[in-house]
């Protein structure tokens, strides 16, 4: 079985991250899974450092990486990738909305030789535990349309789903090259990902949505839009160079 290591990016999130790594720790240790985990701090205000400090998964204590302030969920995934020293790294919200039943799924893509995987809540055997208000659907109704047009992503259905694992040198390629720090970092390691040819697997997920998510896209629509077109601009302008491998 391959190395894995975990990362959860973590804002202000002191009350459910306790809760969290004793879930991720009883998983894997049913699983029979050896993994580590890296909690990445984005400046949080309220002990969500200190909470995973005091956990311990696989025997191991909980690596915690705290940023200077609050950047952005994409830097703070960002800096627990490039930390990372497994055969297989990936990310999950520390809200788990997907839960990690669903890893066996993503280890057997990486089997078959896929290079990234990714939960989608947008596939035909995906399942969708607990909806999104209705405003909230309507927001992701509104990304889904313009993403694709604007960043020039295709074929991805779902880019946000915060459940995604890469080979070691894959993610350490990807997260070397991004600039985005905030929700659509995503859309940029996608496409990105597509430009250097490398295998991406969509696996279909459980997901429930956890009242209380801090994103409302009425309040960043100016900065998922700006960051939206840098990703089409550094694309136009070979800012990420000319593709790797044939896709």
């Amino acid at each position: 079985m391959p190395t894995l290591t975990l990362v959860i990016p973590a804002y202000n999130e002191a009350h459910r991250l306790g809760g969290t790594l004793d879930a991720v720790a009883a998983y894997l240790s049913q699983a029979g899974i050896d993994a580590n985990v890296i909690v990445v701090d984005d400046g949080s205000t309220d002990g969500t450092a200190d909470i995973a400090l005091s956990h311990a998964v696989s025997d191991r204590p909980v690596d915690v990486i705290t940023l200077p302030g609050q950047r952005g969920k994409g830097a703070a995934v960002r800096a627990g990738m490039l930390s990372a020293d497994a055969d297989v790294i990936g990310f999950v919200d520390a809200d788990l909305s997907t839960p990690l039943d669903e890893l066996p799924r993503v280890l057997e893509a990486f089997e078959r030789g896929y290079d990234v995987a990714i939960g989608s809540r947008a596939l035909s055997r995906s399942r969708l535990l607990r909806a999104q208000s209705p405003a909230r659907r309507g927001s992701a109704w509104i990304f889904r349309g313009v993403a694709p047009v604007v960043a020039g992503l295709r074929g991805f259905p779902d880019s946000q789903c915060g459940f995604k694992f890469y080979r070691r040198d894959v993610a350490m390629d990807l997260y070397g090259a991004t600039v985005i720090e905030r929700w659509v970092f995503d859309v940029e390691m996608l496409r990105l990902a597509v430009h250097r040819g490398y295998r991406v697997a969509q696996i279909p997920v459980a997901w429930r949505d956890h009242p209380g998510s801090r994103l409302r896209l009425s309040r960043v629509a100016f900065g998922v839009l700006r960051d939206l077109v840098r990703i089409r601009l550094r694309f136009a302008l070979r800012r990420y160079g000319a593709a790797r491998r044939a896709a």
